[in-house]
């Protein structure tokens, strides 16, 4: 039971995506600063992690930016992430996953939300349209709903956070919150809230961003980045621990370089095998 529990937990890994490629790799580490952000994504940009558990392969994620959607009359980023399992996960589940999101081009907030998942012959579609301007959240869903639950507090923090449709203005889904987040003008060793609607509640997550150093991506290389440290019940809630840490490179862009995972089940890491040259 165990181990087919970690399933679910390298499914989390997609909420901290992002599509974007990293420059000037070559500052000297007292020179590293914080590029102001860029204001668009590339179209076709994909990025591949190779995802860990224990230090045991398990699979792959890969993220890629599609294309322009028109989304409820407005134009969209669509931006996919889809996990390839290996052959030691297929042991565990028969298991197919993939998430799209469509980003606001003007103002980097979500419009819409999908979530396709089967694990064996489970299947779930799950679409939420969000409505910014009248703060409403349409959720849907088909298939079954049945899923482990990994955090042992779950039931008692859903009961300090219950159901609604209500969303404040800029509110981000789970892979989106990260997009919107690039577009930051962010600073060293300062924090900045973002609301994430998931499982039909809102979360005030802060993200925390550490001084720039140079991060050692393994058979990789060095590159210049920040930590961001996302701060929030919505850690716990969904991992059973509240430790999440991301690497961004400090370039205009600002591409994920690794994602760090401590869970109730032990750490999980997906390392970018892809980096820019």
């Amino acid at each position: 039971m165990i181990l087919k529990k970690v399933a679910i937990l390298i499914i989390l890994v997609l909420s901290v995506g992002n599509l974007i490629y990293a420059q000037n790799f070559k500052a000297k580490p007292q020179n590293i600063t914080i590029s102001d952000p860029a204001k668009e994504l590339s179209i076709g940009e994909a990025l591949e992690y190779s995802v860990e558990w224990l230090g045991i392969p398990v699979g792959r994620i890969v993220l890629k930016v599609e294309g322009i959607t028109t989304i409820n009359n407005y134009e969209c980023y669509h931006i996919t992430a889809k996990v390839l399992p290996n052959r030691f996960f297929q042991r565990l589940y028969d298991l197919e996953y993939t998430v799209h999101t469509y980003i606001d081009k003007q103002f980097y907030y979500t419009r819409r939300f999908e979530k396709i998942r089967r694990i064996n012959k489970q299947y779930n579609h799950i679409v939420i349209d969000f409505d910014q301007e009248k703060h409403k959240a349409v959720f849907s869903s088909e298939g079954s709903t049945a899923f482990f639950k990994i955090s042992p507090g779950r039931n008692k923090i859903e009961a300090d956070a219950p159901i609604t449709n209500e969303i404040p203005y800029g509110t981000q889904d789970l892979l989106s919150s990260f997009y919107y987040f690039r577009f930051l003008d962010i600073r060293e060793n300062n924090s900045y809230p973002v609301n994430i609607y998931y499982n039909q509640r809102n979360w005030l997550v802060d993200m925390k961003v550490s001084k720039p150093f140079l991060r050692e991506i393994r058979k990789k290389g060095s590159f210049p980045a920040v930590e961001i440290a996302p701060d929030s019940l919505l850690n716990n809630y969904i991992l059973g621990k509240r430790r999440l840490i991301v690497f961004l490179t400090t370039d205009s862009r600002r591409i994920p370089l690794e994602f760090k995972l401590e869970t109730a089940l032990g750490p999980i890491s997906a390392r970018i095998q892809n980096p820019p040259e």
